[in-house]
């Protein structure tokens, strides 16, 4: 990996880390859906021409019966479920949640494309829902009297995120990654927009609420995928993860500077053990 290559891993991890703290503060304004609609929205609008500028327009059209349910799996879900998820608790929590991504796709991936999983992997995706567990506990930093809704909320994205990894390797081999990103944040837009306008709040939403999901999807989606297809293109797809590890170190950095966010002890140890499970779930090793 070169300098130019690591810097870019760090601006994409610093800018996904900053997307949970942008929709923290950007849910009082919004609601779930409607900014989760609104990001899609802005997201499909900043790639969709990039798209069409390389060419890859006639693959969109080959591909879209696939793209329609991967913008509902990848992109319409999970968005609206973190967004959730950060509304009741801080940033960092909900970034560790979703750091879980890798153990889902690995589970998915040995329960319905038969794949091998090694004990090493195993283990991993054991001591990363015991690190769920410990945060189940924390509450310093859930801020609801239903404390399994964020829990839940953040497990559930990184279900479907773990879903769409798998349903792409099946479907979408050879698939431009361009084509994919672009197609999921237009049919996500499409599903959240009629949502979004039955849920959209009654007040109008200030100037600063706009530009909190303006950031969310041009920096945060369109810019990020740019990066992340960058990096998946020069590095590959082993050393590309490695981002999964960097997100939640931004995520509560941001979330400490910006909104003055504790790390309590529960959520660093759950921390902890999800960054373990990952690593033994994402490291090459022989199958069992």
């Amino acid at each position: 990996m070169t300098y130019k290559q690591f810097l870019i891993m760090i601006c994409l991890a610093a800018i996904w880390g900053a997307s949970f703290l942008f929709s923290k503060m950007a849910v009082g304004y919004f609601g779930a859906v409607p900014l989760s609609a609104s990001r899609s929205l802005i997201a499909a609008v900043s790639l969709f021409p990039i798209l069409v500028l390389r060419g890859r327009l006639p693959e969109f059209l080959k591909i879209w019966k696939h793209l329609v349910l991967l913008g509902l799996i990848s992109t319409a879900i999970p968005f609206s479920l973190i967004t959730l998820s950060t509304q009741y608790t801080s940033a960092g929590f909900a970034s560790i949640l979703n750091a879980l991504t890798p153990l889902f796709s690995a589970l998915l991936a040995w329960l319905w494309l038969k794949e091998d999983l090694s004990r090493a992997a195993a283990a991993g995706i054991g001591l990363g829902f015991i690190g769920v567990m410990v945060m189940v506990l924390d509450r310093e930093t859930i801020n609801t009297s239903l404390p399994v809704l964020p829990i839940m909320a953040g497990l559930g994205a990184t279900f479907f995120y773990g879903l769409t990894g798998n349903y792409s390797r099946r479907n979408l081999r050879g698939v431009s990654s361009l084509t994919i990103s672009a197609g999921c944040q237009v049919f996500s837009a499409l599903f959240l927009l009629p949502v979004a306008w039955f849920s959209w709040p009654s007040t109008s939403i200030p100037w600063d609420g706009w530009v909190l999901s303006a950031t969310l999807g041009i920096l945060c989606t369109g810019v990020a995928f740019i990066l992340y297809f960058y990096l998946l293109d020069k590095v590959g797809v082993a050393r590309t993860v490695v981002v999964t590890y960097l997100v939640p170190v931004f995520a509560i950095l941001w979330g400490h500077l910006v909104l003055d966010e504790s790390v309590t002890l529960k959520m660093a140890m759950g921390a902890a053990l999800i960054m373990t499970g990952i690593g033994l779930t994402t490291r090459p090793g022989k199958s069992t």
